[in-house]
């Protein structure tokens, strides 16, 4: 038997952040990837792909022809059963319609849908899991067991908008494959013994925060055993590229660094580039006029200026200027150390430049 397991697809989202002018292209494209996946699960004889929360960004009814765009490639597709377990963005989220072959989940217990010898059980929670819900898990040893759940793992840093799942409290469950949801990243680990516990990743990256390929997880059950490959399925990439710079630089040259490290990087794709290092007062960095000369190589690009001027500031000591008067001015405390009056000086300066961070 063949599953897959998604989550985090947020369908519906507003996208106000990094690229807000492309928001409804990128919007589409996220309903694209599901296509995408769902067209693959059926050249690929998958019975049921499970969603492990958080398909939609919002209860609310927002974008409702992508809902509608979403559902109709679901209820398209009746050979494949798709179970939907909600997570803490769209719990809220109700469905108007019924259709045949999309199985849901609650708040009030667990739930189990079989499939032969193939149990698969989920349950929805709000902000927290009580400790009694662990333990009224139960699952049949001789059964391959699969668990959905939506939520954050302690070791990630906990938030307030999902609950924390205790690995611990689900070793030695008889659990095959926990499927998870709620980071945006693949990651796959063992749970014990007999199982592991995966997060999929959401299928597109919305935000520089989801950078790398994106995608699915294919299982692939006989026998008992569940075997398990990542599938990339995303459409475009987010990448997140240092690019270091030194001493003084031109404008020819600080692009040119930037062409180099992004030369690899496919035009479809979406770039933030960091522009660090030490450079020298008289390298002028102008990330907007950048970001325009790039901006036919890649679908989106922008910068982040992250350099420190190194500012030889004695030179400026004697001039008849606001700044000269100011490195007088700190020079004569003599409170201060030689190396906190360095350090004010050097500050005062970049405020007085515009360079702050």
């Amino acid at each position: 038997m063949k599953i897959i397991h998604c989550a985090d697809i947020h369908a519906d989202s507003a996208m106000k952040g990094h690229f807000s002018k492309l928001a409804s292209q990128r919007r589409e494209e996220i309903v694209d990837a599901f296509g995408r996946m769902v067209d693959f699960a059926q050249e690929n004889g998958v019975s049921v792909i499970i969603i492990s929360g958080d398909l939609f960004d919002t209860g609310k009814n927002q974008h409702k022809t992508l809902k509608n765009r979403l559902f109709y490639i679901i209820s398209n597709h009746p050979q494949i059963d798709f179970l939907y377990l909600r997570g803490n963005h769209d719990e809220a989220f109700n469905i108007e319609e019924t259709y045949p072959n999309l199985k849901l989940f609650s708040k009030e217990g667990w739930t189990s849908y079989s499939y032969g010898q193939v149990e698969i059980s989920g349950r929805e929670f709000g902000a927290s899991i009580p400790a009694s819900a662990y333990s009224q898990l139960k699952l049949d040893a001789g059964k391959t067991n699969i668990v959905m759940l939506h939520g954050q793992l302690a070791d990630y840093a906990p938030k307030e908008d999902a609950p924390v799942i205790s690995l611990p409290k689900l070793i030695n469950q008889n659990i095959d494959y926990l499927a998870l949801g709620h980071i945006h990243n693949f990651r796959l680990e063992k749970l014990d013994s007999r199982g592991v516990w995966c997060y999929p990743g959401c299928l597109e990256g919305r935000g520089f925060d989801e950078c790398g390929e994106k995608g699915f997880v294919l299982l692939n059950i006989e026998d008992g055993k569940v075997e398990t490959q990542f599938i990339k399925n995303s459409q475009r990439i987010i990448h997140e590229i240092e690019v270091p710079l030194s001493g003084t630089m031109t404008y020819n040259e600080i692009l040119k660094a930037c062409a180099q490290r992004t030369a690899a990087i496919s035009p479809k794709d979406i770039v933030q580039i960091d522009l660090k290092g030490e450079i020298s007062e008289d390298t002028e960095i102008e990330t907007d006029s950048y970001e325009v000369a790039l901006a036919s190589n890649f679908y989106f690009i922008r910068f982040k200026n992250q350099t420190e001027a190194k500012i030889d500031y004695e030179k400026y000591e004697k001039d008849v200027s606001l700044k000269g008067e100011f490195i007088r001015l700190v020079k004569a405390q003599k409170e201060l150390s030689e190396e906190e009056k360095s350090k004010i000086i050097i500050t005062g300066i970049r405020a007085l430049a515009g360079r702050m961070n």
